[in-house]
């Protein structure tokens, strides 16, 4: 099992981007003042994050989010870094890591990077289709995403990529076309997030004069779940699914429409074990009406398998007309296989 990267970030909202996408909002997202991105107010950030590493004795990378990272004035790039890196050297931080758009990667700018300790770069490409990048007026072309893929991967940084879903344009084909393409260029992992829709953005106002109608989240779900299962086919591991809001995102001023799910991630999951068994019920010989099934899972999945609220129980005694079904773990279960058992 590999282990989740300890991340402690440093948010930057829409620092070094051309322009504000039509979608996005960092400051609601990251709930945090657009004077923040000041360097003083970075730096300090920085110092606490550290504090608090060296208080959990816990390395991990101190990571820039929110912003084009390298499309920052020199000067305040090297001035981050510079602070970053310190604490690197002195073993609070494993490495740096920072998002950025893959129209912004100079080859001028990339090499300037290279003295620092960086250790993974992540690229929003938010989509692999012409016709999406066109219609959500990202700025920039499928063929310019792919080169800028090749030109991380001629350093020794981890890279992840990400991708949206329901953006502009979109389909399941488009989306989940792009999720191949992505797998195909094989990164260290990527990242999946719905668009949802804020309010004050251009995405909000096209929403309003019906020129957008976001996903539900049945729908982001049912589009995920392919993508989802492409990823585990190629072993690319999918950091997270669903954006990450802060804690009293609920209940704010600037809450979103669409598909938005505090367990977005898991709904994902879960639904792709829900088809996986279903398939294997479909398949079982002879008569499982009115029986008990047990499923035998390694210990990680058992939440998954159970799915949130546990309706996959429910899914599966309602559709196939069980008496019961139990899931257990099994220390011995070896990565995301299963076993079946169907008793009286």
């Amino acid at each position: 099992m590999t282990r989740k990267p300890v991340i402690y970030p440093v948010f930057l909202p829409n620092a070094g981007c051309p322009f504000q996408c039509m979608y996005c909002d960092q400051h609601a997202v990251t709930a945090v003042e657009r004077h923040s991105a000041r360097a003083q107010q970075a730096a300090a950030q920085i110092a606490f994050l550290a504090k608090h590493a060296q208080n959990k004795e816990t390395r991990g990378e101190i990571a820039f989010y929110g912003g084009t990272f390298t499309g920052l004035s020199r000067s305040h790039r090297d001035q981050l870094l510079l602070l970053a890196q310190g604490y690197v050297d002195q073993g609070i931080f494993s490495g740096i890591r920072f998002s950025t758009r893959p129209d912004s990667m100079e080859a001028d700018t990339l090499r300037s990077l290279a003295r620092y300790r960086i250790t993974t770069v992540e690229l929003g490409i938010q989509s692999l289709s012409d016709t999406v990048l066109h219609s959500s007026r990202r700025g920039y072309t499928r063929r310019q995403a792919l080169e800028a893929l090749e030109v991380v991967r001629q350093y020794p940084w981890k890279l992840g990529i990400q991708l949206m879903l329901g953006l502009p344009g979109d389909t399941p084909e488009r989306f989940l076309a792009s999720v191949r393409t992505a797998i195909g260029a094989q990164p260290d992992f990527v990242r999946i997030h719905p668009t949802l829709v804020f309010p004050g953005t251009e995405l909000a106002t096209w929403t309003s004069q019906g020129r957008y109608l976001p996903l539900t989240v049945q729908q982001a779900v049912d589009w995920c779940v392919p993508a989802y299962d492409a990823c585990i086919q190629a072993a690319i591991p999918v950091a997270r699914m669903g954006l990450l809001l802060p804690s009293d995102f609920g209940s704010s001023s600037a809450v979103a429409t669409g598909p938005w799910h505090p367990a977005y991630g898991q709904l994902v999951r879960s639904m792709w074990w829900r088809r996986r068994i279903d398939s294997s019920l479909k398949q079982w010989p002879g008569r499982i009406a009115g029986r008990s099934a047990a499923l035998h899972v390694g210990p990680r999945y058992v939440s998954d398998v159970i799915g949130w609220k546990r309706r996959n129980l429910e899914h599966w005694r309602h559709k196939w007309d069980l008496r019961e079904v139990s899931v257990e773990q099994r220390p011995d279960k070896q990565g995301m296989s299963f076993d079946l058992g169907i008793g009286a």
